[in-house]
Formats: C-alpha cells, sequence, structure tokens
C-alpha cells in the first residue's frame, strides 16, 4: 500500500525514495531490497504500459531481471572437486520462479488463522500475570460470569491441561513410563506464575469487547514472591529457587545436568599451548518477533476437534494437542496453509491452542483466541540469553591445542528447547570441553529461534577467535583456513566440503584483501572496518511422506503434510514434483496445511522441510513414473496413487551446509551509529531449488542476524521483572533504513543426497551474520565488543567493550 501511494505521486522513484516512502513498514523476514527492487521496476513496467496500453496484461519484468536487481551474484558452480559431482541444469528446478500462490496472497484470498470465521463463534482474551513470580491465592470471577456475553471462564482451578510442548519435561514424559516421576510440568495455567506475561484465566464471550471487560472483573489476590532474571545470578547458592529442584534446568529424565561435550584432554591441551587466552561475551533474549502474533480457532463437532492455528508442524501438532487432551491423534484435525513467520516459536502446539479448545469445550461454541503484538513478545518464546566464558590454548604457529567453554543459557522458569550454545566443534582442536547450564530464570520462556543455539554461540566462539588471531597478529581468513574443520567433530567425514571454496569465493567479492586492515587503525571520527564468520551447520532428520494422484485429466495432485511459514513450501514441492515427473508446472497441483488431507511430514523446523518432504517427493514421483511404466496412463474414472515415505541414510557421514559472511562497517565514533555498507553472503546449500526463495532465505537471514548484532533485545525492568520494550518499535527490528544491500553467491554441489542434491538453507544464512558485524565493529575500532546487542551508548562509552583476551601469565 506504501507504494502504491508512493507511485501514485512520483511515477518514476528512486531506491532511495522508494526505501524511505516505506520506512514504517515492518518485514520479520527482511527482504526489505526486494521491495525497493519491486516498486522500481513496477514503475518501469507502467512506463512501458503507458506505451503499449493494448499489452498491458503481458507487461512482465523477467525473473532474470529481478534477480539483478536483487544483487544475487551469479548462480555460481563450484569447481572445486570436492565440493561434490559438478551441478548439471535441470527442466524446471534450479530456475526463478515466482510463488504459484502470490496471488492469493497479494490479493487478500490467502486464508490465515486470524481470517477464520465460524457461525456462532466467541472470541477469547487471556488474563496475564503482572508480576514475574507469584502464587495465586485465590482467584475471583464471579463478577466476570455475570457479565452478559460471557459464555465460559477458565482459570488453574478448572483447567488443569499439561501443556507437553511448553516445556521438555512436561512434554517428552507426559505419557510415557516416567509420567509418575515427571517434575517441573507445565500446566496451560500454572500457580504459583513464573514470569510477567505468563496466563492466569481466559475468557471466552460474544465479542472481544465483551471479553476484554471480563478480564477486568476477573480478581487475583497474588502473593509476591522474589524473583531472579540473570542466568548467572540464578546460579548463585542465594538466589530465589524457581522450582524447588533449583534453578538448574532438569533434562527429560528430571535430571539437573549441564550439557557437556569433551573430546581429547582440555588440560594437557593448554599445558602444551603456547599462549592461552581467555575471555567473556554475553548475548540477549530476542524475541522471533514473527508479522503474525499466535493466534488459534478450535471447534468441535462431537468428539472431533478442529484447530485452526498457525503452526510449523500440522502433524506433529496434533500429536501434541491430543496428547495433552487425551484424545486419540485420529480425532483432531489441524489446519494451517498460510502464517505470518515462524523463525521457530510455532514448531510445536501452542498453550493458545488448548486455552481455545478448552474453552470451545467448555462454551459448546467455536472459540478464536488472538494475542496481540504485547502478548505475544511477552507470552510467546524467543531465543536464550547467554553468559560464554572461553579459554583458548594455541602454538606459536596459530595451531589450536584447546578450547573450554563454560556457558549459561537463560531458559526462562521452563526448558523448552536444550539451552545449548554450538560453535566449538566447527574448529579442528584435538582437545574441546564444553559445559553449558540451562538456568532458570522469571523472564519470558527461551525455545527455538533460527539455529537455536547457533548465533549466540558462533558470536561467541568466532569473536573469540577473531581475537586470538588479533593477538597472534593473523588475518582472521588465514587463521580460520587453518584452524576450521575439515570433517564433523574432527572424527565423521561430510558428505562433501566445500568450506574452503566459499571462503575465497567470498574474499574475491568482497575485496577482502584491501579492506581489511589492523584494528582501529582508521583516522577521524568515522572509521571503517571488515569482519568475517563461517557457517558449518548440520540440520535436522526426520521421515516425511508424500502422496501423488494422477487422473485421467493428466493433472498431478500432490499430497504434503507440509505448512508455508514464509519461505514458499508449496511452491518448491510443486518444483520437485514437475521436476521428478518429467512435467510442466502448471500440471501440478499441491494439497497441504490439513491433517485431513494430508500424510504426514516432519515439519517445516530444522531446516529440513525441502530435503526431508522433498526426498519423499521424488520417492513418490518415481514410484507413479513406474506404475504409468506398467499399466499406462489413467483412463475415464480411473486414477493411480503413489506414496513414499523414504528414510534416507548417511553411511556414516554427516551433512552439512556450508557458508562464510563478510559485513564492511562504518562505526561514528561520536554518535555510537554503525552503518553495514557492504555484505557478502557465499553458501553452499546443494542444489538451489528455486533461486528466488532461496535468495530471499540468505538475504533474510543475514539481516535478522544484523538485526540481533545491533539492535534486539527484550529488556526487563529489575525490579519488577516486567518487559518493558514489548514491540516492534522497542525492540529495534531492522526497517528499510537499516537494510543494507547484500550480495548472494551461490555454490552448488550435489553430494548424492536430497533432491537433485539440495541441502538445508533456511537457518543457516543467520548463525554466521552476528559474529561478522561484531568482528567488523572491531576492526573498525579496536574494541571488542563483548556484550549484545552492541548498541550506541556501548560503543560510546565503551562499556564492557575493552580489548579482550589478556593473555593468562605462564
Amino acid at each position: 500500500m506504501s507504494a502504491t501511494a508512493l507511485l501514485a505521486v512520483n511515477a518514476h522513484p528512486s531506491a532511495d525514495e522508494a526505501r524511505a516512502a516505506m520506512t514504517g513498514n515492518i518485514c520479520r523476514c527482511s527482504n526489505y531490497n526486494h521491495y525497493v527492487a519491486a516498486t522500481v521496476a513496477a514503475s518501469q513496467r507502467s512506463t512501458q504500459n503507458s506505451q503499449n496500453s493494448q499489452n498491458r496484461q503481458n507487461q512482465n519484468v523477467s525473473a532474470d531481471s529481478a534477480i539483478s536487481a536483487l544483487n544475487v551474484v551469479g548462480d555460481t558452480r563450484s569447481q572445486n572437486a570436492s565440493a561434490g559431482s559438478a551441478i548439471s541444469a535441470l527442466n524446471v528446478v534450479g530456475h526463478a520462479t515466482p510463488r504459484i500462490d502470490a496471488e492469493q496472497r497479494v490479493s487478500g484470498k490467502a486464508i490465515y488463522t486470524a481470517d477464520v470465521k465460524l457461525p456462532g463463534m466467541l472470541y477469547a482474551r487471556v488474563l496475564r500475570s503482572p508480576h514475574p513470580h507469584a502464587r495465586i491465592k485465590r482467584i475471583d470471577d464471579s463478577k466476570a460470569r455475570a457479565l452478559p456475553g460471557v459464555k465460559a471462564i477458565i482459570t488453574h482451578e478448572t483447567c488443569r491441561v499439561v501443556w507437553g510442548a511448553g516445556s521438555i519435561a512436561g512434554g517428552q514424559q507426559y505419557n510415557d513410563e516416567m509420567k509418575r516421576i515427571t517434575k517441573q510440568r507445565r500446566y496451560a495455567f500454572n500457580n504459583p506464575v513464573r514470569f510477567a506475561g505468563e496466563p492466569v484465566a481466559a475468557v471466552a464471550a460474544v465479542d472481544r469487547h465483551v471479553a476484554e471487560d471480563a478480564l477486568q472483573l476477573i480478581a487475583v489476590d497474588y502473593e509476591i514472591l522474589p524473583h531472579v532474571l540473570d542466568q548467572e545470578e540464578a546460579m548463585k547458592p542465594d538466589a530465589v529457587k524457581i522450582w524447588p529442584d533449583g534453578n538448574v534446568s532438569l533434562n527429560n529424565r528430571n535430571e539437573a545436568q549441564p550439557i557437556s561435550q569433551r573430546r581429547g584432554d582440555v588440560d594437557a591441551g593448554f599445558k602444551s599451548a603456547d599462549h592461552v587466552f581467555e575471555d567473556r561475551f554475553t548475548t540477549a533474549f530476542v524475541h522471533n518477533a514473527q508479522m503474525e502474533p499466535r493466534s488459534a480457532v478450535a471447534h468441535w463437532e462431537g468428539d472431533k476437534l478442529t484447530v485452526y492455528t498457525p503452526t510449523g508442524g500440522i502433524a506433529n501438532c496434533r500429536s501434541d494437542i491430543a496428547r495433552d487432551l487425551e484424545m486419540p491423534p485420529e480425532k483432531v484435525r489441524v489446519v494451517c496453509q498460510y502464517m505470518g513467520g515462524n523463525f521457530g516459536n510455532k514448531n510445536q502446539n501452542q498453550d493458545a491452542d488448548l486455552i481455545a479448545a478448552v474453552l470451545a469445550k467448555e462454551a459448546g461454541a467455536p472459540v478464536k483466541l488472538e494475542l496481540s503484538r504485547n502478548e505475544d513478545f511477552i507470552g510467546v518464546h524467543g531465543r536464550w540469553p547467554t553468559t560464554q566464558y572461553y579459554k583458548v590454548g594455541l602454538k606459536d604457529d596459530g595451531t589450536l591445542t584447546a578450547i573450554q567453554l563454560r556457558g549459561y543459557s537463560g531458559m526462562g522458569p521452563y526448558r523448552k528447547n536444550t539451552g545449548a550454545i554450538g560453535g566449538v566443534d566447527v574448529y579442528q582442536c584435538p582437545n574441546t570441553e564444553t559445559v553449558v547450564y540451562p538456568v532458570y530464570t522469571n523472564k519470558t520462556v527461551s525455545g527455538n529461534f533460527r539455529g537455536p543455539e547457533y548465533p549466540q554461540g558462533f558470536f561467541g566462539m568466532q569473536s573469540m577467535m577473531d581475537e586470538v588471531a588479533f593477538r597472534m597478529k593473523m588475518d582472521p581468513v588465514d587463521f580460520i583456513l587453518k584452524n576450521m574443520t575439515r570433517k564433523f567433530r574432527d572424527e565423521t567425514p561430510y558428505t562433501n566440503y566445500s568450506l574452503d571454496e566459499c571462503i575465497r569465493r567470498g574474499m574475491e567479492a568482497f575485496d577482502w584483501k584491501k579492506k581489511w586492515h589492523s584494528a582501529g587503525a582508521g583516522q577521524g571520527p568515522i572509521k571503517r572496518g571488515s569482519g568475517v564468520a563461517f557457517l558449518s551447520f548440520r540440520a535436522g532428520l526426520g521421515r516425511s511422506n508424500a502422496v501423488i494422484r494422477l487422473d485421467a485429466s493428466g493433472k498431478y495432485t500432490v499430497h504434503v503434510g507440509v505448512t508455508d511459514v514464509g519461505a514458499g513450501a508449496k511452491t518448491t514441492m510443486a518444483l520437485i514434483a514437475a521436476e521428478a515427473l518429467g512435467v510442466p508446472l502448471s500440471k501440478i497441483e499441491v494439497v497441504w496445511g490439513d491433517t485431513d488431507r494430508c500424510p504426514y511430514s516432519v515439519g517445516e523446523s530444522g531446516s529440513r522441510t525441502t530435503i526431508m518432504t522433498g526426498d519423499a517427493v521424488v520417492a513418490a514421483a518415481q514410484d507413479l513414473k513406474n506404475q504409468i511404466a506398467e499399466k499406462g496412463l489413467p483412463r475415464g474414472n480411473d486414477v493411480l496413487l503413489a506414496s513414499a515415505s523414504p528414510n534416507p541414510q548417511l553411511e556414516g557421514k554427516v551433512r552439512n551446509t556450508f557458508g562464510a559472511h563478510f559485513a564492511e562497517v562504518e562505526v561514528d565514533a561520536e554518535l555510537g551509529r554503525v552503518r553495514v555498507m557492504k555484505y557478502v553472503a557465499v553458501h553452499d546449500c546443494g542444489r538451489v531449488i528455486n533461486p528466488l526463495t532461496a535468495m530471499s532465505q540468505i538475504k533474510g537471514g543475514a539481516l535478522m542476524g544484523i538485526g540481533m548484532a545491533l539492535h534486539e533485545d527484550l529488556l526487563y525492568d529489575p525490579r519488577s521483572g516486567v518487559a518493558l520494550n514489548a514491540g516492534y518499535y522497542g525492540d529495534r527490528v531492522l526497517t528499510h533504513r537499516d537494510a543494507p544491500e547484500i550480495d548472494v553467491i551461490f555454490i552448488e554441489s550435489d553430494d548424492g543426497y536430497g533432491p537433485f542434491g539440495a541441502k538445508s538453507m533456511g537457518e543457516a544464512s543467520k548463525i554466521p551474520a552476528v559474529a561478522a558485524v561484531a568482528n567488523a565493529i572491531f576492526n573498525a575500532t579496536g574494541r571488542r565488543m563483548k556484550d549484545l546487542p552492541i548498541t550506541r551508548d556501548k560503543i560510546l562509552s565503551g562499556f564492557e567493550a575493552r580489548n579482550s583476551g589478556l593473555e593468562v601469565q605462564r
């Protein structure tokens, strides 16, 4: 709408004018430069149309010119023999293809959960705790129940539903043999409440206003308890205990143990080192901040429950809901086709799904629950904050002898993920030790967020190694090439290896040798610097199914259990099916996003949709082709059905995605302002299925990483324990004015796995971005920024930003 308004008054805007006009528009995917390029391209098309109005419907900007406008540097094929077999061109896959459902999206025909309207539907609101830690002594909802239009109210006294996906201990053990000894179980409503924003009660009413009024009539008597917000503070002996067992999070075996990983003998490694360096880094709580807040619509028909919900995995969400409500899975239907972003906090079922379902059951009518932006920030999980202590030993020639990490991850009061801190095992080092404590605090719960443990871990580890290279007077790239591992944890071979090639291509495109200089060497208040970080990332695994139906009309209907979290999964599956079947894309129809109509899929998490579900589509297509060869094409009312559920094995290998990011920043030493001036992202993601969406993934992830490095932090008042900036404006997510141009280089390789050689992509692009920007700031200023985000006040004051890594006296 902003672009249309601009074109109405300025028929030929420049890129800067388009960017300024859309500055107020937020896109969490962060592909701002796409919108700028599209607006400029639309103005060019308008000019062409005015010159030839008869061809108005036929004027289009070609996909190739669109890619050029959006700064994709080539469709580069790797020449490195170790990268795998050469990539040959295919007929459908690998060509820039607009989304097959683009018209539905831009016209408003796409149905999101908030768009669902059912006859007699009620509207729900949730009363949330204003305190970070409190015991509920009494709830009086009598006045609320008496309010005309209120149909149902639930609290911890009336709704004892366990939210299994809300915590590891409560989830994985809920219906297994350890159920009777499970501790630290999370319910849809808990007493005591353990973070500000935790649900206390929920109301269903005839409209949102009545539901909101009813919340104001619920009287809650709290006993305020002490709280703790910082993960290190929570580890102190005198810290308040959030759970009776203490503040070290229990794993799914009810053990209060750190996450540990050891190789070799670190003590011996440090003894053999010529140099030993130590330092501390911290990362903040960063919310996923997806465009679409959580919502759910629940509808009972007898004993059958249908839930419309934005979820990254309809099959797993159905299983979660069925488990929590103690129902057979076949009695639960989950529907989600379109959703406004995920980034990890919509992978499982949410408390909104359960609250809506229980309210709908009690009220006897469908119930819709939509969270506000503020509620989404304080009530739905984000990335866990970390404190990281590193100790690194190495020889005079820069060879690593030992790496040690002691870390603390703030999990909030419930543990939804491991709380790990990744990054140590990407270095070739014979002696390593990682010990990370997942710690309970009274902040909002932490969980999955694009590359869960890696952006924060790579920031700490690769900032530390950048500092070590500086102390050893080595070029950071030379240090990386010397010490990065060529095998997974120095032991297991990769299916292919292309990290050296990624770094070499990135150096050339960025002009690294010319741009990089001694840290803090520039004169005057405006300083420029360059930074680098690399990526080696292993995606999740899992099994997915696919079914393909061919009728006599020649239409191929592909049934897959995916949803579209924003990355274009429906189009990706159609491209893979068309290529595998050898038919035009127009012959393919995709059925998706409905557990009653789709087979099982592992879900859109762990960067595995394309590789796992895509593999199933390829296998089903081969089965169908075999049937056609045997039986011929169907005629009349006949149909052919093919299905597949492959379980590919890597046979003693590990399959990783590789990449390297290079950033140039400009730092204003007087204002503390940081601008990213140039950015190059090189990725080997195997074969690129669709360059248009692949480019979006790489750019969006990199820009999200830049935001994590420079802006984003959910701040809490230490006295009240309440979030102070829960929303887009306060959290400072990137806008059009913040987004630099990003050059993307794809190095395609085929290791013989995945659909046509494709690898994972969605999470990988964010992981190195944070460290690349932080290292560039150090190169510009000579001051090591150890605490995220790197805000203006930290640059100006040097708070916790002095040069690090003082060598241990030997």
